[in-house]
């Protein structure tokens, strides 16, 4: 099942994409910068940033990597790179609490999240799979990034970011069963997903973390 969007909507998602892929492979690049990787590695680190999780997305659902298909993402990147370079960007610590590369990387997300989500609909996969996919399509580049680099990906520990995600991904399964997926709808969707995203990172909001047992908390006994 194919579905037409609309040249409006279907415009929208292709900027919104490329903003968010240019954001994720500077994201993907400050990183490389901050562990001191060579101009190597730090392309690869970019690249795989801003097009793990489309890659991660098409490996499930077994069909060819979207990057496979144009040299578009390899440019993107590449232009990133060159551009953050000529700038010298990686000495500015604080570039990724700018506005606008906090906007930029929330409009990818909320693009890749819906991408994703609605691939996963056209291959008939049920709530959860559709939820997967977009949590995956939209964060699976940082993930990547991060396990590259040896840390704990960001995903797991840091604001809500990809809660931002499965919302999406529920938003998009819930407009498909009640027959209400049109270009409006998923315009709608995007601007509300975009607007929490913004929101969030504005007001800092995050999931409750887990408090780990120590030495001076002991383990509370078994009850008999």
């Amino acid at each position: 099942m194919m579905m037409n969007l609309g040249d409006g909507p279907t415009q929208v998602f292709t900027t919104a994409s490329i903003v968010g892929s240019v954001a994720f492979a500077l994201s993907g690049f400050m990183m490389g910068a901050r562990k001191r990787l060579d101009l190597m590695g730090a392309f690869i680190l970019a690249f795989l940033t801003a097009n793990g999780g489309g890659v991660i997305r098409d490996l499930i659902v077994d069909r060819p990597p979207a990057i496979m298909a144009g040299l578009l993402p390899f440019y993107l990147t590449a232009g990133t790179v060159t551009l953050a370079l000529a700038l010298r960007l990686q000495r500015r610590a604080t570039l990724e609490r700018a506005w606008i590369f906090v906007l930029s990387d929330a409009i990818g997300l909320v693009a890749f999240g819906i991408t994703g989500a609605i691939i996963a609909i056209e291959h008939d996969l049920h709530v959860f799979g559709v939820v997967i996919l977009s949590f995956l399509t939209a964060t699976g580049g940082g993930i990547v990034r991060d396990i590259l680099v040896n840390e704990v990906p960001l995903v797991l520990h840091g604001d809500f970011y990809g809660s931002v995600a499965i919302l999406l991904g529920i938003a998009i399964d819930a407009l498909h069963r009640a027959d209400l997926m049109n270009p409006a709808s998923l315009l709608a969707v995007f601007a509300a997903g975009l607007l929490l995203r913004l929101i969030a990172y504005r007001r800092r909001w995050s999931l409750p973390r887990l408090n780990p047992i120590t030495q001076d908390s002991p383990p509370a006994p078994p009850p008999h």
